[in-house]
């Protein structure tokens, strides 16, 4: 007997929820107040959308049963039958069910949108009916001899409204934006108005945090970004000359007298002396150079490189100042300004001693045509030299 009994209710409920089309597919809110949710009985969205199994199909959807108090609720609003009442009814989430049309059945929720819209419009319509027979009964004949009257009151209030916002305009707002062309209105004489160039509009969406998005950067160079950042740099910060050596011990005199015996040392260079030195160009030693003429060799100070000063292409003047300090060869040639030998190509030596600064240590973009000398030679005579000598570009020992 339970058997049939549960045979007859499927049944029943089949008949009785049959196609629902999409004018019958209800959205209700419960509970029916301030806190309730919209929701969708399963059983309709399954006739609507033609699925058999539904629950099965698409076990994700959040769904629960419905209670007696909301089946009561239901049949007053004469969405389910009162066999309905006696069965197990689900609700489902509208939103989800929504999405889920737009997904899968573009063409149901279409439908279901002309529905939404046309109820929507009635909706409006009676309301708006509603609205116009409570103006019809509360209507007040008006004198005819008193609208003139009327007419004077309401031009002395708008004026009177146009004079506060006017004032309130230029005493109390900064400014105002006008809705009518879109600018911004700022009283004339009162604040100081940019120029229009440092006012557009950023390009950059509004800063979460400070310095999320700037449009004012300081900007680095190639050779400069190979310093930062500190702690991930390829080459470490160069030496600034003005800032005392660490081992320095801050006594002004002692540190010129310092400089003094430096000036000494230097001035009175002894060249280094290689035996049986050979060189690096032509591979012959000081009894014969290219030329076949027996040529005293130069050393460079840092290492075993030596050369004839014919295939270095120097002059007899430019040898004889290299011999008045430490001099380096070509592959050991470092900036008197920072002390390294990075940046060969921005590597430029000075055209009366050979010394060698890199441009961006002596201010300069970029290594300069012609003749240059640098500042320890400034106080020197230029000498005439054959050719200019810029960048480690000649070959040497």
């Amino acid at each position: 007997m339970g058997s049939g009994d549960s045979s007859r209710s499927c049944e029943t409920s089949s008949q009785d929820l049959g196609y629902f089309p999409a004018e019958n597919l209800i959205e209700y809110k419960w509970p029916p107040d301030e806190t309730g949710e919209y929701y969708m009985l399963q059983e309709q969205v399954s006739e609507y959308l033609g699925v058999t199994s539904f629950k099965r199909k698409y076990p994700d959807l959040e769904r629960r049963d419905l209670s007696h108090k909301e089946k009561l609720y239901l049949r007053e609003l004469n969405v389910i039958t009162e066999t309905q009442c006696t069965l197990g009814l689900t609700a489902l989430r509208s939103d989800e069910v929504i999405d889920l049309m737009i997904k899968e059945y573009p063409a149901k929720h279409a439908e279901y949108s002309v529905i939404l819209q046309e109820k929507e419009r009635q909706r409006i319509t009676d309301h708006y009916k509603e609205y116009s027979q409570m103006q019809q009964q509360n209507t007040q004949k008006v004198e005819a001899s008193k609208v003139p009257e009327y007419i004077k009151k309401a031009a002395k209030k708008a004026a009177e409204f146009n004079s506060n916002l006017n004032r309130e305009r230029m005493e109390e707002r900064r400014a105002y934006f006008d809705l009518q062309t879109h600018i911004i209105q700022v009283p004339q004489g009162k604040y100081k108005i940019l120029p229009t160039e440092r006012t557009k509009v950023s390009p950059y969406p509004v800063a979460l945090i400070p310095g999320q998005f700037q449009e004012y950067y300081k900007r680095y160079s190639p050779d400069e970004l190979r310093y930062l950042p500190l702690n991930t740099a390829l080459y470490e910060p160069p030496l600034d000359p003005e800032l005392p050596a660490l081992d320095s011990d801050g006594d002004s005199d002692d540190a010129e007298e310092g400089r003094g015996d430096e000036k000494r040392k230097t001035k009175g260079n002894s060249p280094k002396v290689i035996p049986n030195a050979i060189c690096g160009i032509c591979l012959k030693g000081k009894e014969s150079n290219k030329k076949g003429k027996a040529e005293a060799l130069i050393h460079c100070s840092q290492c075993d490189n030596s050369g004839h000063p014919s295939c270095l292409d120097m002059t007899p003047e430019l040898v004889a100042m290299i011999k008045t300090y430490p001099w380096q060869c070509m592959e050991c040639k470092t900036c008197i300004i920072c002390g390294q030998p990075h940046h060969e190509e921005e590597m430029m030596f000075c055209d009366v001693c050979d010394r060698g600064y890199h441009t961006f240590c002596v201010g300069l973009d970029a290594i300069p045509s012609g003749r240059w000398i640098c500042d320890c030679c400034q106080k020197d005579p230029p000498v005439p030299r054959r050719g200019g000598r810029r960048g480690k570009n000649s070959k040497e020992g």
